[in-house]
């Protein structure tokens, strides 16, 4: 059956962001004031972090089980289209990496602070602030630098990206191309060049689309759809037509992971807030997450 193989050091997995960078992501996400781009950011670098501490082994750097790509697309202010690699610092300018490019090279750690609710000793929760260190690798561009949304550029892109991969991995789990955007491309249908990326293979299966639809509505978030039927506009139901079927094994992942995942369901998110962007994220990887984060970026 497809989709059976084990992801490890000898064949790794491969997992791309597209991050839609146009002007619309400055928008509040689902009725809120949140910048959409500030939640696709911050779910990508909490992303990037449990993802190497699912890879430390107690070796003195985790393991290589993921090379990572993370391109942005938008155009420049005549509407010519810009798709290109964002990662920054030592890592500029490469469209893919290793965990142990991403673990040597954070651009910073921040001190955030987290709420949480804690036993009050009297039977209730009181709840306390705590700073927590938050390790960045991506950081969102300048409002003056986005503008369109060039998906079906992107696309073109990021296939040439994964087929390389693809290539020179035969035999390993198929990648991983999660599209990050509000869902209204510039520069026409871009269905035709999700296809295209998804007949893309490895000897395992084929390329899997998630799509993650960060829209302005305050309407109620969908996760893992297996219809288009609470999907409430066009763009949405577009993204839902390109993502593929979560395959058995992804959503078995996903149930033990206490997300439903019906039989026949999109790999698809609509309305997601950080948490549940994050679970959309997570359904992909395969190893065992480590408790903490590694000593350099705590």
């Amino acid at each position: 059956m497809p989709y059976d193989m084990q992801i490890d050091r000898a064949n790794p997995g491969c997992i791309v962001f597209m991050v839609d960078q146009s002007n619309s992501m400055l928008d509040g996400i689902a009725g809120t004031q949140r910048a959409k781009l500030d939640t696709v950011a911050t779910a990508i670098n909490r992303f990037f972090a449990e993802l190497i501490t699912s890879c430390e082994k107690g070796e003195e750097k985790p393991r290589n089980y993921f090379d990572v790509g993370l391109v942005g697309y938008t155009t420049d202010p005549n509407g010519v289209a810009v798709v290109k690699p964002l990662f920054q610092g030592a890592l500029e300018g490469r469209d893919l990496v290793s965990i142990a490019d991403l673990y040597d090279n954070p651009l910073e750690v921040e001190r955030r602070q987290k709420k949480e609710f804690v036993d009050d000793g009297a039977g209730g929760l009181s709840e306390v602030v705590r700073e927590v260190a938050f390790p960045v690798w991506y950081r969102p561009p300048a409002a003056g630098e986005m503008f369109g949304t060039p998906m079906c550029e992107a696309f073109g892109y990021v296939n040439l990206v994964v087929r390389g991969w693809a290539e020179t991995h035969p035999g390993s789990f198929p990648p991983m191309v999660i599209n990050l955007t509000d869902g209204e491309p510039t520069d026409g249908d871009p269905r035709p060049f999700a296809e295209d990326l998804k007949n893309l293979a490895t000897g395992d299966g084929s390329v899997l689309l998630f799509n993650c639809h960060l829209s302005g509505r305050d309407a109620q978030p969908v996760f893992l759809p297996a219809t288009d039927a609470m999907l409430p506009d066009e763009y949405a139901r577009d993204l839902f037509t390109m993502s593929s079927v979560l395959p058995d094994k992804l959503r078995h992942m996903a149930e033990v992971k206490g997300i439903s995942a019906p039989l026949g369901c999109k790999a698809m998110a609509f309305n997601a807030d950080a948490v549940s962007l994050l679970k959309l994220l997570n359904v992909g990887t395969q190893v065992v997450a480590a408790a903490t984060l590694p000593p350099h970026l705590r």
